[in-house]
C-alpha cells in the first residue's frame, strides 16, 4: 500500500456537539449553496462556483422546487445525483498546512433509507470512517471535524451508494485555526 504524503493529526472529531467557532479562527471558506444556478433546482449539476464534481453526480435542490425536501433552507447539494453513480463533491480551492475546523450541515435523504458520507481533506479521511444518518434524519446542528494537515490539499464529500437518494449537505464553512505559538504572540501583542 503506498504511503500518502499528507501527514494528519486529528484533534477532535466533535461531531454533533459543537455549534462554536473556536477563538481566533479565521474563516476562510464558505459556502451555502443558495446563488447556484440561480436558485433554481438542477440535476447532475456541475455548474458550481467553489466546487467540482467526479465520479459520478450531484444534484442542487430546494428553495421552494419540486425537491424542496427542507423548506426555508434555501438551496443545498443532494450527495448522490439521479444517474444511480453518487459523485464526489470537492472544493475547487486548494487550503494549504495547518489547523482547520470543518463545519457543515447534514440532513437525512428525506426518501426512505440511510446513506453515509466520507469527508476528505487531500484524500484523507478526516470523518472517522463516515457519517451515517437515517433518512428522516432533520438538518443537523453544525457538524464540527477539527484536523491538522501536513500538506496543501482540498475538501471533499462522497456520498457513498448509488441509488440517486443521498444525504443533503448545506452551508459548508473552513475556518483556519492559529498554531498554538501564534496565539501566544498574539496575546502578547
Amino acid at each position: 500500500m503506498r504511503q500518502l504524503p499528507i501527514l494528519f493529526a486529528p484533534l477532535a472529531v466533535v461531531g454533533l456537539l459543537s455549534t462554536a467557532r473556536p477563538a481566533a479562527a479565521t474563516v476562510i471558506f464558505s459556502d451555502n449553496f443558495n446563488s447556484e444556478n440561480g436558485g433554481v433546482e438542477a440535476f447532475n449539476y456541475v455548474g458550481f462556483a467553489n466546487w467540482g464534481v467526479s465520479d459520478g453526480t450531484v444534484d442542487i435542490i430546494g428553495n421552494f422546487g419540486f425537491f424542496d425536501l427542507y423548506p426555508g433552507n434555501g438551496m443545498y447539494v443532494d450527495l448522490d445525483g439521479s444517474t444511480g453513480d453518487a459523485g464526489i463533491l470537492t472544493s475547487t480551492s486548494l487550503f494549504g498546512p495547518g489547523s482547520y475546523v470543518l463545519s457543515f450541515n447534514l440532513a437525512g435523504s428525506a426518501r426512505g433509507d440511510s446513506n453515509t458520507v466520507i469527508v476528505r481533506f487531500g484524500g484523507v479521511d478526516i470523518s472517522g470512517g463516515g457519517i451515517t444518518l437515517g433518512s428522516a434524519a432533520p438538518f443537523s446542528p453544525p457538524i464540527s471535524l477539527s484536523f491538522t494537515a501536513g500538506a496543501p490539499g482540498q475538501i471533499s464529500f462522497e456520498n457513498l451508494g448509488g441509488d440517486n437518494v443521498g444525504l443533503i449537505l448545506d452551508n459548508v464553512t473552513l475556518d483556519q485555526v492559529p498554531e498554538p505559538g501564534s496565539l501566544l504572540l498574539l496575546g502578547g501583542g
